[in-house]
């Protein structure tokens, strides 16, 4: 992988201490966890040999990664091992099988030894996630249970050992590296005193920056941050941080100008791409892999094909506009390359690189990983997918509802309007015949129509009111008002809403941003890229009992999981049109931000938030994914619930190793620590392991935080 050679701005020594502070605070809590359950094993074992104890360290190669063999998931660092069949086991399922066989486990190990990891987790950090969930492996794993003593045999063949004697206590790492991490992490939180600047804090209606986009009654979180790129500036990250700690989406205008939307052209991309990558296919017709947005299923296209149907639109057999994205290509290495050698600009221009950029982001916990880990890229992507202004109903989503366990930002770089000839001019698609070909914007499965429910129970409003004697000339207004306009876009939102976006159009308009105007300086709109409706993190309970309660009457494509209503937030699988967002909001008083991206503009995403995305026009999106500190503990409790999951699911080849990443950030910040408050001289060539080095590194933190209170979160 290329590395970005990026040039960021030179950060001050207290800031750059500041932001050191800030992330060894936030891993402290991950890291003294993995400590725990690690002494919780330590102690086992020297009860069950009876010695001391030396670990022997599995033998694994700098790109290599070891899964457990029950719940697949990365190992850390300790785990129990089969020495004659190579059976490993994670901790967390060392934990699950010993509770699961407690019935059976004597007084050698009494039910308070084998919890005293869950109970004194409780006593940790509020951003530790705590135990409950556990997988269950008495039903899966019948006849293998852990012994009285609190070992564990290797499971029989059936399920994957070779029921050979105990699993052995091992590690990745040196025996005491993460002890030693906890110990130096402490001093260093605890010598730098500071006061909290990033708690939560609301910001004043007056403020510019601010824009409404929800309308949630008694809610102080309706605005979003919307910054100019040119505020960042000003302002630094520091706004930035009191409202992504709170959970918020943030939107960064003006990021770029439309002089370079053609250098953004999905042609004018795969010509760099082919000048600049290591791909040795460079004919014309290279096949590519596309995701079908009705069926949500894989096709093959060729390339020169589907980029053709990016600007003139692609029509199925019957008529309908066919929606696709492109999946994996540009690979990630070829994106990288291809931003590195022909727009090296583009990076520099991201806000917040502090935060985001994969390999120097000071802020981002994913960036410490080795170069070599085999965790999933997190360098830029290129993401290009069609899009269409008109609400299909179904098919036209390009993100499904779901959340993901990493931040991630995205900027509109290209955008371009379908304007389907084909369909035009043979006739085939009709809007007025789409009502009888079942594409309608509300559309749910059993072939139950919710625009014919509107217009049913409108019908059935109007007779009863003729019955009662009652003026219905609205009920038949709103008939004929429903049966003409079809059901709403999804992007539809209440009355009051429309209204304050007309007006902030307005507004906006003036700086040029969404609006045009023609010679009779008349105002044309501008079609937006991208429609976006994001939830908040604590209305995901809400939000899955609703998906749950209306799982039937929800569409799903035909490979959707049967057993949706158990995890719909992680399968992906289905879109709340307008219809079902009004009622989400009626029966649970959940609503999410709803917003329009335009070109040049920079998406943020927390982690935890569950989103979807419709596009409004053919567009090309730069993303890039990141972890910062304000979201690593909502990252790891997301990393819990993946753990649970069946092992095929798609999911769990996406989860982040956050307790992986956790150390490595700790010692990451703990080496720029020693270099910013000892001798420059010596801080290269002092050992993070020294053990003599934490009292003067705490020392030396008193001395430069003493003339200058250093915020932090």
């Amino acid at each position: 992988m290329v590395k970005l050679q990026v040039r960021i701005r030179e950060i001050p020594v207290l800031d750059k201490l500041q932001y050191l502070h800030c992330l060894l605070s936030s891993v402290l809590p991950i890291v003294k966890q993995i400590h725990h359950e690690q002494c919780f094993e330590v102690e086992l074992e020297q009860r069950l040999c009876g010695t001391y104890i030396d670990l022997v360290r599995a033998k694994l190669n700098a790109d290599e990664q070891m899964c457990c063999n029950i719940c697949r998931i990365p190992i850390i660092d300790y785990h129990r091992h089969c020495a004659n069949c190579s059976y490993d086991l994670c901790l967390h399922c060392c934990q699950d099988l010993r509770g699961a066989s407690k019935h059976g486990v004597g007084t050698e190990v009494n039910e308070n030894q084998i919890d005293r990891r869950i109970q004194d987790e409780e006593t940790l950090s509020k951003f530790v996630i705590d135990s409950r969930g556990r997988i269950n492996l008495s039903d899966k794993y019948q006849g293998w249970k852990a012994n009285n003593d609190g070992s564990i045999p290797c499971p029989p063949k059936e399920h994957g050992g070779c029921n050979y004697s105990s699993l052995n206590l091992s590690c990745i790492f040196k025996m005491n590296w993460v002890a030693k991490l906890v110990k130096n992490v402490e001093e260093m939180v605890s010598g730098c005193k500071v006061y909290d600047a990033d708690t939560p804090q609301k910001s004043g209606l007056s403020d510019s920056t601010l824009c409404q986009h929800a309308h949630r009654d008694d809610s102080d979180d309706n605005f979003l941050y919307c910054p100019l790129s040119e505020d960042i500036k000003v302002d630094g990250i520091n706004k930035f941080r009191k409202h992504w700690v709170r959970g918020e989406p943030v939107i960064v205008k003006q990021v770029f100008d439309s002089s370079s939307i053609s250098s953004w052209d999905p042609m004018a991309i795969w010509k760099g791409i082919r000048e600049t990558s290591d791909e040795k296919i460079k004919d014309e017709n290279r096949t590519v892999k596309a995701i079908d947005c009705l069926h949500w299923s894989e096709v093959d296209i060729e390339l020169d094909q589907f980029i053709r149907g990016y600007s003139e639109g692609r029509i199925r057999e019957n008529g309908s506009l066919e929606m696709l994205k492109l999946k994996d290509w540009p690979s990630p290495s070829a994106s990288e390359e291809f931003l590195l050698y022909q727009r090296p600009e583009f990076i520099s221009k991201l806000p917040f690189l502090e935060f985001i950029h994969s390999r120097l982001g000071i802020l981002n916990v994913a960036a410490k990983l080795p170069h070599y880990s085999l965790q999933n890229d997190v360098g830029p992507k290129i993401c290009i997918s069609y899009g269409s202004h008109e609400e299909l109903g179904v098919g036209n989503s390009v993100i499904n509802l779901h959340f993901k366990m990493r931040d991630m930002v995205y900027l509109l770089v290209h955008t371009c309007e379908a304007k389907a000839k084909h369909c035009q001019e043979n006739g085939s698609f009709d809007p007025e015949k789409s009502l009888e070909e079942g594409r309608l914007p509300d559309i749910s499965l059993g072939g139950r129509n919710i625009q014919e429910d509107e217009v049913k129970t409108a019908a059935e409003k109007n007779e009863k009111m003729e019955d009662q004697g009652v003026d219905n000339t609205t009920s038949i207004e709103e008939l004929e008002r429903i049966e003409d306009q079809g059901a709403e876009r999804t992007t539809s939102v209440p009355e009051v809403e429309r209204t304050e976006t007309i007006r902030m159009e307005e507004v906006e308009g003036m700086e040029g941003q969404q609006l045009r105007k023609n010679h009779d300086d008349i105002p044309v709109e501008i079609h937006t890229g991208v429609s976006w409706d994001v939830f908040r993190r604590q209305d995901v309970p809400k939000l899955t009992d609703y998906l749950r309660t209306r799982c039937e009457d929800l569409w799903k494509p035909d490979n959707a999981v049967h057993d949706f209503a158990t995890r719909p937030l992680y399968d992906g699988t289905v879109f709340l049109n307008g219809f079902h967002k009004r009622r989400l909001k009626e029966e649970f008083g959940v609503e999410p931000w709803s917003f329009e991206q335009h070109l040049g503009q920079a998406v943020f995403i927390p982690a935890g938030c569950p989103f979807q995305v419709r596009n409004l026009q053919s567009n090309v999106q730069l993303g890039l994914d990141f972890l910062s500190p304000e979201s690593l503990g909502v990252a790891s409790r997301l990393a819990a619930e993946i753990r649970c999951l069946p092992n095929e699911h798609e999911a769990k080849l996406q989860v982040l190793e956050v307790g992986k990443m956790s150390l490595y950030a700790a010692s990451s910040a703990i080496k720029e620590v020693q270099k910013l408050v000892l001798d420059p001289k010596l801080g290269a060539e002092i050992g993070f392991e020294d053990p003599n080095l934490t009292a003067a590194v705490s020392e030396n933190l008193k001395k430069v935080a003493k003339p200058r209170q250093i915020s932090c979160a």
